[in-house]
């Protein structure tokens, strides 16, 4: 029996997806596997691709170019009825456990991409959500059963990969190579990395069947282990589910067996911009290596080479993430590159590479303790390791009372074993400690992490700062691999963005239909302080495509962006750029947006869902939308507090008759849609929303982008049908919706607010604002007297952007009348928008005295 075959009759859990998803009909496709996981670049061969609303393939997308593809046909196994969960369903094309698979002949350019790439089928529904595919330069083997026993392993080849799936909990695989006395022979499984839920445990034995090594949980569920080889002989590698209770079709691996390099750790792991960095790389195998006695990794070790790094100089490059391999959200801010080692055996495992801020500082070692601390200078990006038992690290920096610093430390996020925490004191002690990162900007972009929260220190006054970095777990792991980085700077606001599906609850991918809309989830990096506004474009779009202008408002993590078809638009698949532009400092500042996937399917909306990066934003284009959704008013504009009322119009495609429920999407969060209903025929209908938000509280003032999401209603239970009904859902053009303040500060004067002044002579008066709001504003301040009050005057005065109070000074000339008492006003005046005053006042009484 095939692998895929074995796939097949692994069909366990997955079963109660793939029935909900035929019986819904999705237009879109999507992947769950594919088999074989990986390709050798330069080879021709079958890749067969599962999962639901396969039909009509035209055919697969790489993210890369040069592939060359051609579909071969389709097959469908049905599983015993043991071995499915749920029962058949009226309108259901294909009885429960049903498994389609589509095939195509694939042939993988010679220079194409090592590493993990991402692989998605293409048909006239749409595109799917992507699948990992490893682009190796080893020969690839698929998984042959049987192969449960010594007797029938499967015979491989050294510096060869093979696909391979653990189809019950209870399975195991075996392969046989052979390999020469004193060859170090690696051994790598991919599990996380790939894609798939597999907890591997990996074993190597001789050909007596005496055990050698084993691993598992290595980088996540990954495995790898390695040993030199005795004597000349035949090796077996079994592979199974660690604890045996874990099985199925998503439970696939990519096990490699080589004689060339893995790498474990390279230090630093952080490059200078457009700076020739000298690194250490420590693995096994490696060309030019020696063995380094104080490096190891499960006892195994490591060897050690230094190799240069060539400095990117391109700023796009260096805004980039531009790794082979798996980033999940957490880790979704960084910006950086892979790097491998190649050698005549074939290339080592991707490693990532971050960029720096400012200067590189390595480790020294020799700071374990306050007296010892390692001088920095900001701004930096440290580069450490807890390389020993109980290792702690300690660093000093000298700061101005009132300067602002940034401080992040990586670790988790960056693939590290390691649990880190920071402090930050001064001589005298613990000013603050922190630990792990509780943030999660959504259930479906879990971010969650083990990585210190980021900190904002604002110096209490001139001197010496200490750094304390370690891990909570130094005292039992350490060692080469336990590496991190730490940034320190100035405040230098900045931010990242990361596009995904708005499906809640399963891997989805964005087609759009002609004269529609597709929506996405858009999570916002804030990064050092950085809360402005961002406007979203597209750059070199198919024509017909476009990014309509959106805004998401300065104080939002998460928003809504549409991208939208013409009706001229040409039916096409590919890769977009969409990019986010913010003024900062003055300057303007163009980031990319990265895009991301929810891997597997969760049972309910609210639910963590395993997510990562993806190589690019993919997006196809298809025939008419089945109906628009036309909004009437493009920017509307409405007071603190006020409802938003957005009118709509429901323009049905040949032959729509169905109900469209219609609610608001976007905007901040808490901003409560009641849904409407529209039916073709009726004039349409008007979308109200709550802008008083979480728990009656009004909404920030801003300017937010709204959009109108559409969805066929729900069909009666009761109505036989012959086919399912298909759930269509469209996304309408954006509406600017700008809610104007009451006030963007409480005003008040500084101390009594009765106020002499004498005769010739002039009071200063200390006016503060209380900002309600983190908006960039200024404010004039002046004085307004009644008109018979005389020969008293004030120039006017400016609370600046950074600051909170300004002085207003009040003259008397020699004219003014002693005894005059009056109540005058203190008026503050912003400008939102930088086009709508806003203005405050305060009373204060004024006494002229002699």
């Amino acid at each position: 029996m095939n692998t895929f075959r074995c796939f097949a009759s692994a069909l366990s859990a997955l079963s109660v997806w793939f029935v909900s998803a035929q019986a819904q009909a999705p237009q879109s496709p999507r992947i769950t596997h594919l088999m074989p996981i990986g390709g050798q670049a330069g080879s021709t061969f079958e890749l067969r691709v599962a999962g639901a609303s396969l039909g009509d393939v035209e055919g697969v997308h790489f993210n890369f170019p040069g592939v060359k593809v051609e579909p071969i046909g389709s097959e469908t196994t049905v599983l015993p009825p043991k071995m499915v969960k749920g029962k058949a369903k009226k309108g259901m094309t294909k009885p429960p456990g049903a498994l389609t698979t589509q095939r195509f002949k694939v042939t993988l350019p010679a220079n194409a991409p090592p590493g993990i790439q991402d692989v998605r089928i293409v048909t006239k529904g749409g595109v799917s959500n992507p699948r990992a595919f490893v682009v190796s330069d080893q020969k690839e083997y698929s998984e042959q059963e049987p192969n449960d026993d010594v007797p029938k392993a499967q015979k491989i080849d050294v510096n060869s990969s093979v696909s391979g799936v653990i189809s019950v909990p209870t399975d195991v695989d075996y392969y046989s190579f052979t390999a020469k006395k004193g060859q170090r022979i690696v051994c790598s499984c991919l599990t996380t990395s790939i894609d798939s839920k597999l907890p591997v445990f990996l074993q190597v034995y001789s050909s007596t069947e005496t055990y050698l090594r084993s691993n598992r949980g290595y980088n996540g569920n990954d495995a790898i282990l390695d040993f030199i080889a005795p004597e000349d002989d035949e090796y077996f590698v079994r592979v199974c589910c660690f604890s045996y209770t874990q099985g199925g079709i998503d439970h696939f691996y990519r096990l490699n067996v080589t004689s060339g390099p893995w790498i474990d750790a390279v230090f630093p792991s952080v490059i200078e911009a457009g700076k020739d960095t000298q690194v250490a790389v420590y693995g096994r195998n490696l060309p030019g290596g020696k063995l380094d006695p104080a490096s190891s990794v499960n006892d195994r070790v490591l060897e050690k080479v230094v190799v240069t790094i060539k400095g990117i100089k391109d700023p796009k490059a260096l805004q980039r993430l531009a790794f082979a391999g798996q980033i999940s959200p957490s880790g979704s801010m960084l910006d950086g590159l892979g790097y491998q080692l190649k050698t005549p055996a074939g290339a080592s495992n991707t490693v990532l590479l971050t960029y720096a801020i400012g200067s590189v500082v390595l480790d020294d070692g020799d700071n374990d303790t306050q007296a010892k601390a390692q001088k920095i200078s900001v701004p930096c990006t440290i580069a450490g390791r807890i390389e020993k038992k109980g290792d702690r690290d300690w660093y000093a920096f000298t700061a101005k009372k009132g300067q602002i610093f940034h401080i992040d430390a990586f670790g988790d996020r960056l693939g590290s074993p390691v649990d880190l925490f920071f402090q930050i004191r001064s001589e005298t002690g613990l000013i603050v400690e922190q630990d792990d990162n509780p943030e999660i900007l959504s259930p479906q972009f879990y971010t969650r992490n083990d990585d210190p929260q980021g900190y904002r220190f604002v110096a209490p006054a001139d001197g010496t700062f200490y750094l304390l970095v370690s891990s909570r777990d130094a005292f039992t792991q350490h060692g080469p691999r336990h590496t991190y980085t730490v940034t320190v700077r100035l405040e230098e606001p900045d931010f990242r963005l990361v596009a995904m599906p708005i499906a809640p609850q399963f891997p989805d991918a964005a087609t759009v239909h002609k004269a529609g809309g597709v929506a996405f989830n858009l999570y916002v990096w804030r990064l050092g302080g950085f809360n402005d506004e961002i406007r979203l474009a597209g750059e070199n779009l198919p024509p017909g495509l476009i990014v309509p202008p959106q805004t998401i408002s300065g104080n939002l993590k998460q928003a809504v962006a549409v991208i939208f078809a013409e009706p001229s638009a040409k039916p096409w698949t590919g890769g977009i750029t969409i990019t986010g532009t913010a003024t900062v400092k003055g300057k303007r500042v163009t980031r990319e947006v990265r895009s991301a996937t929810m891997i597997w399917a969760v049972p309910q909306p609210n639910t963590p869902a395993l997510t990562r990066l993806d190589r690019e934003l993919v997006v196809a284009i298809r025939d008419q939308a089945p109906y628009t959704l036309s909004v009437v008013a493009k920017n509307i504009t409405v007071k603190q507090g006020d409802k938003i009322s957005i009118p709509v119009k429901l323009v049905p495609g040949p032959g729509f008759k169905g109900n469209v429920s219609v609610v608001a999407i976007g905007g901040p969060s808490g901003l409560a849609s009641i849904p409407i209903s529209l039916t073709p025929g009726q004039p349409g209908g008007t979308a109200t929303l709550d802008a008083k938000g979480k728990k009656g509280i009004a909404l920030a003032p801003g300017n937010y982008t709204i959009f109108l999401r559409g969805q066929t209603a729900p069909i009666n239970p009761k109505v036989k049908l012959k086919i399912a009904p298909l759930d269509v859902v469209q996304v309408s053009m954006p509406v600017s919706v700008t809610v104007i303040p009451k006030q963007l500060a409480k005003l008040a004067v500084a101390g009594a607010t009765n106020i002499k002044v004498k005769v010739g002579k002039s009071v200063d008066i200390t006016v503060r604002a209380a900002r309600l709001y983190d908006l960039s504003a200024s404010f004039k301040v002046e004085l307004i007297l009644p008109p018979n009050f005389k020969n008293v005057s004030a120039k006017q005065a400016t609370i600046k952007t950074d600051q909170d109070e300004t002085t207003l000074t009040v003259t008397a000339s020699d004219q003014a009348k002693v005894g005059s008492n009056q109540s005058v006003i203190i008026r503050a005046t912003a400008m939102f928008n930088d086009t709508i005053p806003i203005v405050h006042e305060t009373k204060v009484t004024l006494v002229i005295t002699k």
